[in-house]
């Protein structure tokens, strides 16, 4: 087996379809793609069938849910030398994982990645996410700002060796990740937009708790990345969950803080 996708999901029968199709329809040799169920709602037997004439596992999440930890046991049961995510409402564009896996091959990188864009709707309506950065990616280039999807490639020995995904963050727990294996390495995202990110505002994702993890991260690594990082970090998750006092964003004021606090100002007004 050469790749294994990995693909969490929590009730999403109507979304789960296409993901897994766009996994299986990249015309990579020797794929796999594996689904772990984190919920104990069952995937529909239409659903299952796929697995009939593909390769394709269903599983259940036997530890505590959370994305996470379904991550790392989809890790632990897949057979391929090189391992990528993708999320049940999410889906990957043609020639992604055959671009990623020749220069995975390389070895010159420790993980690659490509670019994405927001979709809502089933592709009503479609945007380019802002801002992205590509090429060779170190360390510093995102600690204030994760820029690399959950859909990294990388192989699946040095993923373990990292001991995977933290399951203590309930969202954010790639940017963690990723954060630690690019102490070893650098990543290199390739410029093509590739991965479609779905935002429809009737389902719920596994970032909806970022405050409390940004708060941790901040926490995690403030001796690593200093005070001005640590005061940031902190105050833009207490922006999230709209707790960020006027007098905090006053004594730590950066332009970064800045556009937080405007941030939470605007969904107090929106709400």
């Amino acid at each position: 087996m050469q790749v294994s996708v990995i693909i969490p999901t929590c009730n999403r029968n109507d979304t789960l379809p296409r993901a897994i199709y766009s996994a299986l329809n990249q015309g990579v040799a020797k794929l796999e793609v594996i689904v772990v169920n984190d919920t104990d709602n069952p995937i529909s037997n239409e659903i299952l069938n796929i697995a009939i004439t593909n390769p394709v596992t269903f599983t259940c999440n036997p530890g505590r849910n959370g994305a996470a930890s379904a991550r790392n046991y989809g890790v632990s049961l897949a057979k391929g030398k090189y391992i990528t995510f993708l999320d049940d409402d999410d889906m990957y564009l043609p020639g992604r994982l055959n671009n990623m896996l020749n220069l995975t091959q390389q070895r010159k990188y420790i993980m690659v990645s490509s670019g994405r864009f927001y979709e809502t709707g089933d592709f009503t309506t479609i945007q380019p996410a802002k801002k992205q950065r590509f090429g060779e990616i170190r360390q510093k280039d995102i600690q204030y700002q994760n820029d690399i999807d959950i859909g990294f490639m990388m192989e699946r020995d040095i993923f373990l060796s990292f001991g995977g995904f933290d399951t203590s963050y309930k969202s954010l727990e790639d940017w963690d990740f990723i954060l630690r294996v690019l102490e070893k390495g650098n990543c290199y995202k390739i410029k093509r937009m590739d991965y479609a990110v779905n935002l429809d505002p009737n389902r719920s994702r596994v970032s909806d708790r970022d405050s409390e993890s940004y708060l941790k991260l901040a926490e995690m690594y403030k001796e690593k990345y200093g005070k001005e990082w640590f005061s940031y970090m902190s105050a833009h998750g207490l922006s999230l969950c709209g707790k960020l006092k006027f007098s905090i964003f006053i004594r730590n004021f950066s332009f970064r803080l800045f556009k937080s606090y405007l941030r939470q100002v605007k969904r107090a007004i929106l709400k």
